[in-house]
């Protein structure tokens, strides 16, 4: 794929304070580098770093979720990470990014989708974390226990997986699998992908960006 860089524009109003400046950056580029890792890549180093940011942290907790983001902004090369090329905070404002095209494009049609669907979503994603509770996935440790759950729970967790693939925009969702190598690992994966989409979302929906 040819990875065309452009300047990206992401409009701002309403009141923001320091808080904001963190929350949605760093919401967007994780978005970001989560799509932009499932691009097809010729680099091989490239390819087994994405690999193992897939395969290499238990999902038991947040601090796996903090892992596999941060690994995949180091192995996305650092000429295609989001670059700051201006910002202006007025009523309205901007921020205005160097960044993959086709990458924001996609990033920007999954935070509409969410935005008008919210409601509908966020109670998807309520039944399928309580069921996941219930279940006692959550906490487990995905590497030690996974066959055993996984086949006792496999209908579930897959079902639930392609649910969230739907949610979020996802197509190839057998591609994710073959990173993960575990259909429970994926769908904690997706799950926590949308959390940081409803983030981007809600700023959509207060008004304070607009696509």
């Amino acid at each position: 794929m040819n990875l065309v860089e452009s300047n990206y524009k992401i409009n701002i109003d309403g009141s923001w304070d320091l808080e904001d400046l963190y929350v949605f950056p760093r919401s967007y580029e994780q978005v970001y580098f989560l799509v932009f890792s499932l691009l097809p890549h010729e680099d091989e180093t490239i390819q087994e770093r994405i690999k193992y940011a897939y395969s290499g942290f238990p999902w038991r907790g947040g601090y796996s979720a903090v892992n596999f983001y941060n690994n995949l902004k180091y192995t996305t090369p650092k000429a295609h990470r989001p670059q700051v090329l201006s910002m202006q905070y007025a009523s309205p404002g901007w921020i205005e990014l160097r960044l993959i095209n086709f990458v924001a494009h996609t990033v920007e049609q999954i935070i509409k989708s969410i935005a008008e669907t919210i409601l509908h979503t966020n109670r998807v994603y309520n039944e399928i974390h309580k069921g996941l509770s219930e279940r006692k996935l959550l906490r487990i440790d995905v590497k030690k226990k996974e066959l055993e759950l996984e086949m006792m729970h496999a209908d579930y967790i897959e079902q639930s997986a392609n649910t969230m693939a739907r949610l979020v925009g996802l197509e190839n969702l057998n591609q994710m699998h073959q990173k993960t190598g575990s259909p429970l690992k994926t769908l904690k994966i997706l799950l926590s992908l949308y959390r940081r989409i409803r983030t981007l979302a809600d700023y959509q929906n207060k008004g304070k960006t607009r696509l």
